[in-house]
């Protein structure tokens, strides 16, 4: 069920506020999508850095950025402290699907827009937060079609939890191999490390580690990480979804 919790700061201004409730209000007559708010301040530092964590978590999967970087407020300062602004969180079941104000292709969406445009939509199925593949979107891909990775690839199962970290998505192949793999749109620096820690698969599931293939799906991966994941051993596959228009 999705739901929205807004966070607002002493900085912000008292229309802004006003400006979301009234637009959380007409989203929750229209589509009965219910909201709480939160004044930031009466968090404590371990519930502040705790939502901080969790923005980053999700800006992540979501290939959106969440920092400011000169070019307007964003729920994470450049000291990656909560901004002093208003900061809006879909939710989905109590797991945070989206964060507003938000940057995706250089475009910012901010609050008020987005709401507005759920306000606007027929229904709920019509709202989608952007039209970039996500993590998700690569997680169903694989798991849907294990073959995009490999002939004769088994799916297994997706989030798998072990000592250090999570595993996104498990496959096994035709050979009894088993590939752990980290899904992420951008790979960045910190993928390595992240994927070699699933080793300790091997003893939670008492798999040999010669058994263990260790691989990253990616929408897109620089040069220099690309030849640093191969010389570490981890395997690459890159997926892109390229849109054909007809003619006219």
């Amino acid at each position: 069920m999705i739901t929205y919790r807004l966070y607002t700061a002493a900085e912000t201004k008292d229309k802004d506020s006003e400006l979301y409730h009234t637009l959380l209000s007409s989203v929750q007559e229209k589509h009965g999508i219910s909201y709480d708010i939160v004044d930031i301040d009466t968090l404590s530092d371990t519930e502040k850095e705790k939502l901080v964590e969790d923005i980053r978590i999700i800006s992540r999967k979501n290939g959106i950025g969440v920092v400011s970087k000169g070019t307007g407020a964003l729920p994470i300062s450049r000291k990656k402290k909560l901004g002093k602004i208003c900061i809006l969180l879909k939710m989905d079941d109590g797991q945070i699907k989206n964060i507003y104000p938000h940057e995706i292709n250089k475009k910012r969406i901010d609050i008020a827009s987005h709401l507005n445009r759920v306000s606007k939509a027929s229904s709920i199925d019509e709202i989608s937060d952007h039209s970039s593949i996500s993590e998700q979107d690569l997680s169903r891909m694989i798991s849907t079609f294990p073959e995009l990775i490999e002939e004769g690839l088994e799916f297994v199962d997706t989030e798998v939890e072990i000592e250090g970290g999570r595993i996104d998505a498990v496959f096994k192949s035709k050979n009894g191999e088993y590939l752990l793999i980290e899904i992420e749109i951008e790979a960045r620096d910190n993928a390595i490390g992240q994927v070699q820690r699933f080793i300790t698969y091997s003893n939670k599931y008492s798999i040999p580690r010669e058994q263990i293939r260790l691989g990253i799906v990616c929408a897109k991966i620089g040069e220099s990480r690309l030849n640093a994941c191969i010389g570490a051993g981890i395997e690459v596959y890159i997926l892109n979804l390229e849109k054909k228009s007809p003619r006219r």
